[in-house]
């Protein structure tokens, strides 16, 4: 039975470059997905580059046996996954070898407990055992190609908001913020990656038991994803945007993986203008699928320690995936406090970009579990600057065109 892990890909490091493995590689023609091969073991490492070679839907465009080639491999020739060995994956992890790629995806004669183990802290997007799931392996990378053009596309853009801590307001910023960037005449999907708690459900006004189509669904058809599956499990709210929504049943959310939705989200981008991602507070392997696409990660804290001490840590746990640029602090609920917006700029070293202000009637509205009036002034006039701020007045080519 093949064991599937969810990764994050290749971190970013300086390159240094070993000498050209002298075995030569297959010639082929060019194929659909790009490939590197990373195997240490000569006998293991001719296999797989046999049998990939010898596929006309991949170009082998390079093959090490250590990790030095390897990153340059990687960094240089950009390929579009990467097929290593337990120990070179192992290898690659370490901070002075860390390369660049699209998907890397591991191989092994002999299934273990720490292979999976270092596949999954090595990023992996698949393990597969060899030489017994091979046609799998192939199967797995003729996708890779795809989901790396899809990526590589004109795309909407991508949104992601997280919460300082639990009651910051995370929720109600994203599921108004779609609300409102659909008003904008934005093609919008609204996407729940709480899988643990489907909030986004209750404040959308979704009963637990109203049987409808979830992430969940995609489930059977996640590898071979399709904006046709999704356009199928799509909610549709009558505010004109659409939004994936997580099971009800906690249990078996933990099915959807993290590259389920990641795969979901890119799918989504390339034929929606904004995409809102409403990350839970515990920043998961399907939480990290969302900060990846993020093009701004908004950052919703009030004025207080405890929320200026979750966003502080937050920041510092994203901080290789998330520039300082790319986030967006705002400040909902802001009353009189000990804490300054001057204390944010200070702490977290990034000035609020925008102030949601207090008001009554947002609390009446989630009790009822809905959104606030398309017209509403205050409150609702804030959140409609910060969508305007955040997508911007530019709708990609693309989208006017299809509008057209």
């Amino acid at each position: 039975m093949r064991e599937r892990i969810e990764g994050n890909g290749f971190g970013r490091a300086q390159v240094r470059v070993a000498p050209e493995d002298p075995r030569p590689l297959p010639q082929t023609g060019r194929g659909t997905t790009k490939v590197a091969i990373g195997i240490r073991d000569l006998g293991f490492h001719q296999e797989v580059q046999d049998f990939i070679g010898r596929d006309s839907r991949f170009e082998l465009v390079g093959a090490a046996v250590d990790a030095d080639r390897l990153v340059s491999v990687l960094s240089e020739r950009g390929p579009d996954a990467a097929v290593l060995c337990p120990t070179l994956a192992r290898e690659l992890r370490h901070p002075s070898l860390q390369g660049t790629g699209r998907s890397l995806v591991v191989v092994a004669e002999e299934m273990t407990v720490p292979v999976l183990r270092e596949a999954i802290e090595a990023g992996a997007a698949a393990v597969f055992s060899w030489p017994e799931e091979r046609d799998e392996l192939a199967r797995s990378l003729s996708r890779m190609r795809a989901k790396a053009s899809t990526d590589d596309a004109k795309r909407g853009t991508v949104i992601a908001v997280h919460a300082a801590r639990g009651g910051a307001g995370a929720t109600f910023v994203a599921t108004h913020l779609a609300a409102a960037t659909a008003a904008r005449g934005l093609r919008t999907v609204l996407v729940d990656l709480d899988v643990a708690l489907s909030d986004l459900s209750a404040a959308l006004g979704i009963p637990p038991d109203g049987r409808l189509r979830t992430a969940l669904d995609l489930v059977p058809v996640m590898d071979e994803l399709s904006p046709e599956h999704l356009e199928d499990a799509l909610y549709r709210h009558d505010r004109g945007f659409a939004a994936l929504l997580a099971s009800a049943d906690p249990e078996a959310a933990t099915e959807v993986r993290p590259g389920l939705y990641r795969g979901a989200i890119a799918l989504l981008a390339a034929d929606h203008d904004v995409v809102v991602v409403h990350l839970p507070r515990a920043l998961d392997g399907v939480a990290r699928a969302g900060v990846e696409l993020a093009d701004r990660m908004v950052m919703v804290t009030t004025l207080d320690l405890f929320s200026l001490y979750g966003a502080k840590r937050t920041m510092a746990v994203l901080a290789r995936d998330v520039p300082r640029d790319r986030w967006w602090v705002v400040l909902n609920k802001p009353t009189r406090s000990g804490v300054t917006a001057g204390d944010v700029e200070r702490v977290l070293g990034v000035a609020a970009r925008a102030r949601i202000r207090f008001d009554a009637r947002v609390a009446r509205a989630q009790e009822r579990g809905e959104l606030l009036p398309e017209r509403s002034g205050g409150v609702g006039r804030d959140l409609r600057k910060l969508a305007a701020m955040l997508v911007g007045s530019a709708i990609p080519p693309s989208r006017m065109e299809r509008r057209a």
